[in-house]
């Protein structure tokens, strides 16, 4: 798999690099849309491009739609610190086939990396308005995101990814990495014990 990355912070692109390089992914690096666009010209097309929303060039969704127009097929993806969720929905609307938040822990990156070079769409922004975590609980001290609790509910009553996903209005895959997420918090393996660990910490 080939990937461009496109940051303009340094640290940023090298800690992408290392991570990436590690698991068998190709990366080539670019610290602005212009410089991320003469990457494209002078290779042949990447499974995916990744673009900070931020850096020099971009202008907003319109450097996502000159990238889909240059980029010789590649799937364009966003990333960003913070970004209205009115924003991320524009870029997809305009053809980027996902948003990825930049705190995310390393494996969740490789997974929606392959899975967006892969053809689906990954949105990773908490969208649910006016409401980005829950309040932290008396005991256990863990902060949820309102995502991340309305799945846990989910998960509570027994209902499977796929489900949650129809419920929920989300991609099968984002509902995944919510899972997943939920366990690394939790510091649990399954499922199962991340509601154990839920209920018994006033979550649920």
């Amino acid at each position: 798999m080939r990937v461009l990355i496109a940051d303009d912070q340094e640290m940023l692109r090298e800690l992408f690099d290392a991570m990436l390089s590690r698991d068998g992914v190709a990366v080539s690096l670019a610290d602005c849309l212009d410089a991320a666009l003469a990457v494209v010209e002078d290779n042949v097309a990447f499974d995916l491009i990744l673009l900070d929303y931020n850096m020099p060039g971009m202008n907003g969704v319109d450097g996502i739609r000159r990238t889909l127009e240059q980029g010789k097929g590649a799937p364009v993806a966003l990333m960003s610190g913070n970004l209205p969720q009115h924003v991320v929905r524009d870029a997809l609307q305009a053809g980027a086939v996902g948003f990825l938040p930049k705190k995310l822990p390393p494996k969740s990156y490789l997974e929606a990396i392959r899975a967006m070079a892969a053809g689906q769409t990954v949105n990773l922004l908490d969208d649910r308005p006016g409401d980005t975590a829950s309040e932290p609980p008396a005991s256990g001290g863990q902060v949820l995101t309102s995502r991340e609790a309305l799945v846990l509910k989910h998960l509570a009553n027994g209902k499977p990814a796929a489900e949650i996903a129809a419920e929920l209005d989300l991609k099968s895959v984002t509902v995944n990495f919510v899972v997943k997420t939920l366990c690394r918090k939790f510091d649990v393996a399954t499922v199962d014990d991340a509601v154990a660990h839920a209920r018994k910490a006033g979550l649920l």
